[in-house]
């Protein structure tokens, strides 16, 4: 009986651990955005599939920057955002636009969507 007394014990002080470390916010605390901002978004891939996420999260924030290798889709996208970062390559709208985004849609073929969204996510960015 003492043993199951013990794994009790065991139980309800781990419990009350695990809420107390919740309530004090953890060890660190990720950096939050108030409320009333909104978050930017960039867009890897906006034709096809890419154009629907990309007005999807058009409607939750900002988007700040487009991607796709096609000039014409780049630019058909880009009349809807018209203050958005034009970029063909990724890998340099990352690099630019690092400091200055917040979550990125990646809707390209799935040869090559995992590489831009592991990038993406190595920055910190939600994908």
């Amino acid at each position: 009986m003492e043993r199951q007394s013990d794994r009790r014990e065991f139980l309800k002080d781990t419990t009350l651990a695990g809420v107390g470390f919740w309530v004090a916010g953890g060890v660190t605390q990720a950096q939050s955005k108030s409320a009333n901002e909104q978050l930017n978004f960039a867009c890897i891939g906006v034709g096809g599939k890419g154009d629907s996420d990309t007005s999807h999260v058009g409607q939750l924030g900002n988007v700040v920057a487009l991607c796709d290798i096609d000039d014409d889709t780049l630019n058909k996208k880009a009349q809807q955002f018209p203050n958005a970062k034009r970029f063909q390559d990724y890998r340099k709208l990352l690099d630019q636009m690092g400091n200055e985004i917040d979550a990125v849609t990646v809707s390209t073929p799935d040869h090559n969507h995992g590489v831009a969204a592991a990038r993406a996510m190595a920055m910190g960015k939600h994908c």
